[in-house]
């Protein structure tokens, strides 16, 4: 058996046999083989006993099939307490109770099956302390399975003063001793959840923030607490949430959160940079698009901004860290603060994107271009955007002593001479962006400049450098302070968060949809309006127009 674990391929007919419980693979050197297993373990009883004792995942696996299968296994150690041991199945009354009785600590896994089966008398009998995720489990087992005893148990927990987070769905621990104080806050893995399923698909290595996630799985699991990344063979989507998140977009959060899906609550808090919000929100692992919907945020908010300042290290290393951090080193700009900028601060934490959505002082972009030569063109086009025409001059003024060691310079040419000084660091640098900034400017000045400095620059600049992936060619100021867009409107689902490479945020894109248009019209279409002629339909949004004949209709009524 210890040979499995080194040697050996991908396979997907081991993988079919193992989550089936007709076979182990020939080896577990593939991650993938080793998820198959264990959802084999859970659904099968009697399947691969000879796993015991291999590794910790492969025996608690095992003791969750026995006690879910009426068997009380022999747990020797901490590393052998499997977590969840109410999926696929919930053990029975009878198994439970002889389960605490035999090992107390496991006093919370027992009270959390009661919660998905509505076992109330034997939860009032365990008398457990008020546990948040207990509650969250029982309040979607009452909704979604019609459960009174767990209704029973939810409504029990609820009317507790003072309730308490002892089980943790991301890192699968129950820390008794180390509990504090909470409230309800969309932590759990409930039930329902885990029937979201995805198929195997080839060999690779399965990491917290790339496993086998499938169509249905918009968002990269953040729990696991089955240990089989819900890997099957088939795809399938769990149910919605009982309750709608969009009123709480718009009202203040309660003490315990609905029975919702709290991820686009995160994305709409950390767009609008509200810290509150997003602080109690958040989870241990960022959502798919979130840390460019934080960057957003910053940009736009700088008391966010500050926040995160104190969040990620100065220097970061990390990819989205760095993309953070150079939003939060923008918003500083725009809020004329250079006290963080040193010669020795790494380019790649040096934003390009500094006058939007606010521009800063002109002595900022006069002092940041003398500090940091390197950001030179981003303060010539801060200019532009302020209108700031005498810092522009001062600055190419200055080019020829701030560049006096840092552009190659032809020794037979002569010294540029004080009138045409200020045309010489554009004659060198100017390029498409500056130019087609300077072109969207209602003030002419900077226009005429380039134009001097070079003179076929119409022409020249035409269009962007062939393969140019600088976001600074595509978005100009006026585009960003005054867009021009179409709404796509999504009454009843309007988060719709997204992201990319390409955009106006030091080269991000993100958005999170029209949310501000379902906020008000959605009050004046009825649901079944909207799903009769719109959804039947095929569809899932609605332009404005449309919205508005709908709204005709409904007042028609």
């Amino acid at each position: 058996m210890e040979t499995r674990l080194t040697t050996g391929k991908y396979d997907a007919e081991d993988c079919q046999a193992a989550i089936q419980g007709s076979r182990i693979p020939k080896t577990f050197d593939e991650e993938v083989h080793r998820l198959c297993t264990i959802r084999g373990i859970r659904y099968h009883y009697g399947f691969a006993q000879e796993l015991r004792g291999l590794t910790p995942e492969f025996t608690r696996a095992l003791n969750a099939r026995d006690i879910m299968s009426g068997v009380i296994p022999t747990i020797s150690t901490p590393e052998e307490v499997p977590y969840c041991i109410w999926y696929p199945d919930v053990p029975e009354e009878e198994t439970l109770r002889a389960l605490v009785q035999r090992y107390p600590d496991m006093l919370y896994h027992v009270a959390r099956a009661c919660a998905v089966a509505g076992y109330i008398d034997l939860y009032k009998d365990l008398d457990p302390l008020p546990e948040v995720h207990v509650a969250e489990e029982a309040g979607y087992a009452s909704m979604q399975k019609s459960s009174n005893g767990s209704q029973q148990v939810y409504q029990h927990i609820l009317s507790q003063p003072v309730k308490f987070d002892i089980m943790n769905d991301y890192t699968r621990t129950v820390n008794i001793a180390g509990r504090r104080v909470a409230s309800l806050n969309g932590d759990t893995a409930v039930y329902s959840s885990l029937t979201a399923r995805s198929k195997y698909y080839g060999p690779r290595e399965i990491k917290p923030n790339a496993m086998p996630w499938n169509v249905f799985c918009t968002e990269p699991p953040y729990f696991n607490i089955t240990e089989d990344w819900g890997i099957d063979d088939h795809d399938s989507k769990a149910p919605e949430a009982p309750e709608d998140y969009l009123p709480l977009v718009y009202n203040p959060l309660p003490a315990d959160l609905p029975l919702i899906n709290k991820d686009k609550l995160i994305h709409v808090a950390a767009y609008n940079g509200e810290i509150d919000r997003y602080a109690r929100l958040r989870r241990p692992q960022m959502l798919k698009h979130e840390w460019a919907i934080v960057v957003h945020g910053i940009y736009h908010n700088p008391i966010f901004a500050k926040w995160w300042s104190t969040q990620i290290p100065e220097h970061p290393q990390g990819r989205h860290e760095i993309n953070i951090r150079r939003a939060i080193n923008a918003r500083r700009i725009m809020s004329d603060d250079l006290t963080w900028l040193t010669a020795d601060t790494p380019g790649k934490l040096l934003p390009e994107l500094i006058w939007y959505p606010n521009v800063a002082h002109l002595t900022t972009y006069e002092r940041l271009a003398h500090r940091r030569p390197d950001m030179f063109e981003e303060c010539l086009r801060a200019c532009i955007v302020a209108n700031y025409s005498w810092t522009w001059d001062s600055l190419l003024r200055a080019a020829p002593e701030i560049f006096k060691d840092k552009l190659p310079r032809d020794p037979s040419s002569p010294e540029p001479e004080s009138e045409d000084s200020k045309l010489w660091w554009l004659s060198k640098r100017a390029r498409y962006g500056l130019w087609r900034e300077a072109a969207a400017s209602s003030n002419k000045h900077f226009q005429i400049d380039i134009s001097a400095a070079v003179p076929d620059s119409a022409e020249k600049f035409k269009t962007p450098h062939p393969g140019s992936d600088w976001w600074g060619d595509y978005f100009v100021a006026k585009a960003l302070y005054h867009p021009h867009r179409s709404p796509i409107v999504r009454l009843y689902d309007p988060v719709q968060p997204g992201a990319r490479d390409e955009g106006p945020y030091d080269g991000m894109y993100c958005d999170i949809g029209d949310v501000d248009i379902a906020l008000f019209l959605g009050d004046a279409v009825s649901r079944e309006t909207w799903k009769r002629e719109i959804e039947d339909e095929g569809y899932s949004t609605a332009c404005i127009e449309e919205v508005w004949d709908l709204i005709e209709m409904e007042q028609a009524k």
